[in-house]
C-alpha cells in the first residue's frame, strides 16, 4: 500500500465528493458526479492532485459541469489544474470542455488520433493546448509524482489509456469496468452483485478478447488498491484478481459476431 490514508468504504455516498487516498501531499478525489445523470449515462470523474498540481480525469458532461468545478474548488484552484485527461471523444466524457477552456488554461491529455477532433470543442490553437499521447503511452509528471499512461487499446476507443497512479496505486480505467447500476454506488462489495451487467456491457463496447487479454496481461504486474472505472463503482483490492481473470476470459466484440 502506499504511504497516505485510503477511503474506499463501501457505504459512500455516491452523490458526494470524496478524497480516496490522502498522504498529505498526493490525493486522489472523487467529484460526487453520480446521481447526475437522471436516466442517462452516470459519469465518475476524478481529480488527482500532488503538491497543489491537479490532473483531472474525465471532466464529463455539460449538465454536471457546474458540480465538477464547485467540488475541484474544494481541494485545489481550478487554475492549478495542468492537465486535464480524455480517455476517449465520447460526450459523457468530454462534453464539458468548451466550458473548460473559458477558464483553464490546462493541456488537454489525449491519444494523438483524437488531437484533429480539439478544433470541435471550440480550440484554434490545438498545438499549444493538446498534450498528445504516442501509442505506446507515457509517463507524465504531476508536481512530484508520476503518472503512468498504460495503453488499453479498442477498449472501447481506438486511443484509449489506463492511467496508474503510483502515489495511490490506483488504476484508472474509463469504460473497463463498468457496470450498470440501479442506484448510484461509488465502492462495490461484491463483483457477484455486478457480474451480469459488467458481462452484457463488456460484450458490447470492447473490441475483442485478444485486446482484452493484452491488457490484462500488462496491468497484472502493478500493484494496484482499487480499479477506478468511469462509470458505475470501483473497484476494490480484494476483488480486483477476480475482476482480471473475468475479463481474461471473456468473448466480445468481433469475437461474438
Amino acid at each position: 500500500m502506499g504511504n497516505g490514508v485510503y477511503n474506499l468504504d463501501p457505504s459512500l455516498d455516491a452523490t458526494r465528493d470524496h478524497v480516496l487516498y490522502d498522504d498529505g501531499n498526493h490525493k486522489v478525489i472523487y467529484l460526487g458526479t453520480q446521481g447526475m445523470g437522471k436516466g442517462d449515462v452516470e459519469v465518475n470523474s476524478y481529480l488527482i492532485i500532488d503538491n497543489n498540481r491537479g490532473l483531472l480525469v474525465d471532466p464529463g458532461g455539460y449538465k454536471i459541469f457546474a458540480k465538477v468545478i464547485s467540488n475541484i474548488s474544494k481541494y485545489l484552484d481550478p487554475k492549478n489544474i495542468d492537465y486535464i485527461y480524455m480517455c476517449h471523444q465520447d460526450p459523457d466524457v468530454a462534453g464539458s470542455i468548451p466550458l473548460w477552456r473559458k477558464i483553464s488554461n490546462a493541456k488537454i491529455v489525449v491519444h494523438w488520433l483524437w488531437v484533429r477532433f480539439l478544433p470541435h470543442f471550440g480550440f484554434e490553437d490545438v498545438d499549444s493546448v493538446a498534450h498528445p499521447l504516442p501509442d505506446e503511452g507515457e509517463r507524465l509528471n504531476l508536481g512530484s509524482a508520476i503518472l503512468e499512461f498504460i495503453p488499453a487499446h479498442f477498449l472501447h476507443s481506438p486511443g484509449h489509456f489506463s492511467i496508474y497512479d503510483r502515489e495511490s496505486k490506483f488504476l484508472f480505467t474509463g469504460d473497463i469496468g463498468f457496470a450498470p447500476l440501479d442506484k448510484p454506488v461509488l465502492v462495490m462489495e461484491s463483483l457477484s452483485a455486478c457480474m451480469d451487467g459488467m458481462k452484457q456491457i463488456h460484450e458490447r463496447l470492447m473490441a475483442s478478447s485478444k485486446a482484452l487479454k493484452i491488457w490484462v496481461d500488462r496491468v497484472r504486474g502493478y500493484e494496484v488498491e482499487a480499479v477506478l472505472p468511469q462509470h458505475g463503482a470501483i473497484i476494490p483490492k480484494g476483488e480486483i484478481s477476480r475482476f482480471f481473470n473475468f475479463l481474461e476470459g471473456l468473448k466480445c466484440g468481433v469475437d461474438l459476431m
